[in-house]
């Protein structure tokens, strides 16, 4: 996982970006039904930029549960995280916290695919602190 976010936070700092933002606008039984599935990553936009997956990159995969929990896992069988989801109705997000921490939000979601926002907490000075991905339901 963290490789991935690095490489596209070098992406992002090489590249002058504008926000990428949408609005969940579905019933709490169609947001249940859309996303508790398993998801795999698809791509990263960055401003109009397309980014598809980066051979030998670490895998970033979900699983959303009806039960309002999610699990975090990659290709390395030891890394995995435990989280919650919940929707945000003044926002129309829905957010994702891990560990207590909440800096990741689905900010689009539709049949086959979901759109997450990550806030990297880096400072002006250090770049652009917006990554966006794309994420396709798991083969």
């Amino acid at each position: 996982m963290k490789k991935f976010i690095l490489i596209a936070l070098i992406t992002v700092a090489l590249s002058n970006t504008t926000a990428f933002s949408q609005n969940i606008n579905l019933s709490p039984d169609s947001i249940t039904t859309l996303l508790c599935k398993k998801w795999e990553v698809d791509y990263a936009m960055l401003g109009d930029m397309k980014i598809g997956r980066i051979p030998g990159a670490e895998e970033l995969n979900y699983e959303f549960n009806k039960d309002k929990t999610f699990l975090l896992t990659s290709n390395d069988p030891n890394d995995k995280s435990k989280g919650t989801w919940a929707y945000d109705p003044k926002k129309k997000v829905i957010k994702l916290t891990v560990n207590g921490k909440s800096n990741t939000s689905i900010v689009s979601l539709k049949q086959g695919e979901l759109v997450m926002h990550v806030d990297a907490g880096h400072t002006a000075s250090q770049g652009p602190s917006d990554v966006t991905v794309v994420y396709k339901i798991k083969a």
